[in-house]
């Protein structure tokens, strides 16, 4: 009898792990809709081509420099000294 009990629970067991989950049967979706949200043409998934990209929107480009520039480090708050802390004493020379 307990062996008949084991090998229905392995049955059972074998049987739910056969079952897909909703994280499984949505797998992928998630970066197919990253690749089109990036993608400035979507037209272009359906036929990708192999010419070589040349030039660049010139507003687009604009932009893209003006926030590199806002979030670079202005110089005089690099120039600090750095102080190095090494278990309770300051180092610095």
């Amino acid at each position: 009898m307990t062996n008949k009990l084991i090998v229905a629970m392995a049955a059972v067991g074998a049987l739910a792990g056969c079952s897909s989950t909703a994280v499984q049967d949505g797998y992928g979706n998630s970066l197919d809709s990253l690749i089109k949200a990036q993608t400035a043409n979507p037209a272009t998934l359906a036929s990708p081509t192999d010419a070589i990209l040349t030039g660049v929107d010139g507003e687009y480009a604009r932009k893209a420099l003006d926030e590199m520039r806002k979030s670079v480090a202005k110089p005089s708050e690099v120039k600090q000294p750095i102080e190095v802390v090494l278990m309770g004493t300051t180092g610095g020379g």
